[in-house]
């Protein structure tokens, strides 16, 4: 899958929009159809690298902060950024094992399970992205965030199975900088 990455303002980079561009499509999708992933909401390491667009200084700022903790409450918050700074940058080998280790380091957040979801989806595994949106809305916070997540990927997998779409659509990845 390839990705493409636009940044609006020098702000933060809070949130990831995900919008599928092949042609196949672009019948289907609408403006609106945009997934977002989010950093953590903890004021930790690397974040704000990450949240201006600096993902390589970030990512390595975070990892660096990452190696010296074991404190699951710290590691949270590094775990969470470093998946959202590895889709941006489209590495998803990366991506896959930071959102993993979200979800599966202490009690697993909203963020995480919908950042995983995101990853999922533009890796075109709907059912998971779909599981990871209904683990996500369970945990009570960020609901307009992963209402609309829920929203488009339901949408996606319906329209794939009906129009007989192949998940190898190119994406583009869209960097919101707004907190």
């Amino acid at each position: 899958m390839k990705t493409a990455i636009k940044s609006f303002s020098p702000a933060f980079l809070a949130m990831l929009i995900i919008m599928p561009v092949s042609h196949a499509s672009a019948n289907y999708v609408t403006a609106g159809s945009q997934l977002i992933v989010k950093t953590s909401v903890a004021e930790v390491i690397g974040v704000r690298e990450i949240e201006s667009g600096k993902l390589e200084q970030g990512i390595r700022k975070s990892k660096a902060a990452l190696a010296k903790t074991s404190t699951v409450s710290l590691r949270k918050p590094l775990l969470d950024n470093l998946c959202v700074a590895h889709l941006a940058i489209n590495d998803m080998e990366q991506a896959n094992q930071y959102c993993q280790a979200a979800v599966n380091t202490g009690k697993a957040s909203a963020i995480s399970y919908n950042n995983r979801a995101v990853m999922h989806y533009v890796l075109g595994n709907f059912a998971a992205s779909l599981e990871d949106l209904d683990a996500a809305s369970s945990q009570g916070r960020f609901q307009n965030l992963v209402a609309a997540n829920l929203k488009i990927v339901k949408q996606q997998n319906i329209q794939g199975k009906e129009y007989g779409l192949v998940s190898e659509e190119d994406s583009s990845l869209i960097a919101y900088m707004d907190r």
